[in-house]
C-alpha cells in the first residue's frame, strides 16, 4: 500500500508476525462508559453548533474516519494496487476533552487484493492511523477501529488482518475494535477486543418497494437469533436522512431530502428514521444481545442532520 500523506509524512513499516494472541476479551462490566459519535467527513472542522452538541449530550468520544483503504490500477504491472484514499484533512483542533478513535474503512475490493498478504498490509494501516493521529494532535489513542463489510468468502482473510493488527497493537496497549453489520452476526466474530454493531443502512437502498433503507425494524428482526456475540458490542444508530430518487422503479441516485422530481415518471422516497423507531430497534437489539459494552453511538456528527431530533430524543437514543 502506498503511504502517500498530504502532510508529507513518510512512513516505513516492517511486517512482524507475533505468534498467537493470548489476550482475553473484557466483559461488558470492565469497559468505561461513554457517549460516542462517528465523524465521517473528509474534513475535520466541527462548527460551533456541533461542538455545543457534544457538550450538551456529554459525548466524550469520537470515532473519526481517517482514510479508506481501496484499490487503484497499477499501470506498471497491469494489476491492482492497495492505496489509501479519501484521507481526512484537519482544519480544526481536536477538543482536549474528546477521546479520538481513528477509523480506517477497508473496501471489499482491497480486502480481496490483500488476500495472502494481510501480514504485509496490517502494519501499514496501523502505522498510518497512528501517524495521522499523532501529527494532528488527537491525544492518547486507546483504540483503533477497522470498518469493513466483509463477507463469508473474505472472512478468513479479514480474520488474519485483524489478528495481525491486534497483535501489533497489544504491544502499544491499544485495543482493536471492528464494525459489525447485521449479516455478519451469523458468522464467527473476527479477532478483536470489541465491536460496534451498525444499525443503519439495514434495508435495500435500490429496492423500489423498500420502506426505509436507513433503518426498519422489520429488516433487523431476522438477524436477532442469538443471545450473545463472541466479542463485546456497542451499538451505532442513525440520526440522518436523505432522499432516494427513482425513474419508474429504477434507482437513480441518493439525493437530499429537499430534492423534488423534475421529469415525468420520477419519484423521491424520503427516508429519516424517527426517534421512536430508533428506540424500538434499540430495545429489540438489547433484548437479544444485551446492553452495550460501553455505550451507544450516533452516526454521525452533522448538525444539519442532528437538528431534526430533539434534545430529549438524542438522550433517549444514547440511553441517558
Amino acid at each position: 500500500m502506498k503511504l502517500l500523506h498530504p502532510i508529507g509524512l513518510v512512513l516505513i513499516a516492517t511486517s512482524v508476525l507475533i505468534a498467537g494472541c493470548t489476550r482475553q476479551n473484557k466483559t461488558t462490566a470492565e469497559f468505561a462508559k461513554h457517549n460516542s459519535v462517528y465523524y465521517w467527513k473528509t474534513t475535520f472542522a466541527p462548527d460551533s453548533a456541533e461542538r455545543a452538541f457534544l457538550a450538551e449530550h456529554d459525548i466524550d468520544r469520537i470515532y473519526l474516519h481517517m482514510f479508506d483503504v481501496a484499490v487503484e490500477p497499477d499501470y506498471e504491472t497491469g494489476g491492482s494496487e492497495v492505496v489509501p484514499i479519501a484521507t481526512t484533512r484537519f482544519e480544526a483542533r481536536v477538543p482536549d476533552e474528546i477521546e479520538i478513535v481513528p477509523v480506517a474503512y477497508i473496501t471489499l475490493d482491497a480486502l480481496r487484493v490483500m488476500a495472502g498478504k494481510e501480514r504485509k498490509f496490517a502494519p501499514l494501516i496501523v502505522d498510518r492511523l497512528l501517524a495521522m493521529s499523532s501529527y494532528n494532535e488527537c491525544g492518547k489513542i486507546n483504540e483503533i477501529q477497522l470498518d469493513c463489510d466483509w463477507t463469508a468468502s473474505t472472512r478468513e482473510s479479514y480474520a488474519v488482518l485483524c489478528q495481525t493488527v491486534r497483535d501489533s497493537l497489544q504491544k502499544k496497549e491499544i485495543e482493536l475494535s471492528i464494525t459489525v453489520r447485521l449479516h455478519q452476526l451469523r458468522e464467527p466474530a473476527p479477532p478483536a477486543d470489541r465491536g460496534v454493531l451498525m444499525l443503519y443502512n439495514t434495508g435495500t437502498l435500490k429496492g423500489h418497494d423498500t420502506r426505509n433503507s436507513i433503518l426498519d425494524i422489520a429488516d433487523v428482526k431476522p438477524y436477532m437469533t442469538r443471545k450473545r456475540y463472541p466479542i463485546p458490542l456497542d451499538y451505532a444508530y442513525p440520526v440522518f436522512g436523505w432522499g432516494v430518487k427513482f425513474e419508474g422503479e429504477k434507482f437513480v441516485s441518493i439525493v437530499t431530502e429537499a430534492d423534488t422530481v423534475s421529469q415525468p415518471g420520477e419519484s423521491v422516497r424520503r427516508e429519516r428514521p424517527a426517534a421512536a423507531e430508533i428506540v424500538a430497534v434499540k430495545k429489540l437489539v438489547e433484548s437479544y444481545l444485551g446492553q452495550p459494552a460501553s455505550g451507544n453511538l450516533l452516526y454521525h456528527l452533522d448538525y444539519a442532520q442532528l437538528k431534526h431530533y430533539t434534545h430529549e430524543e438524542i438522550d433517549q437514543i444514547l440511553g441517558r
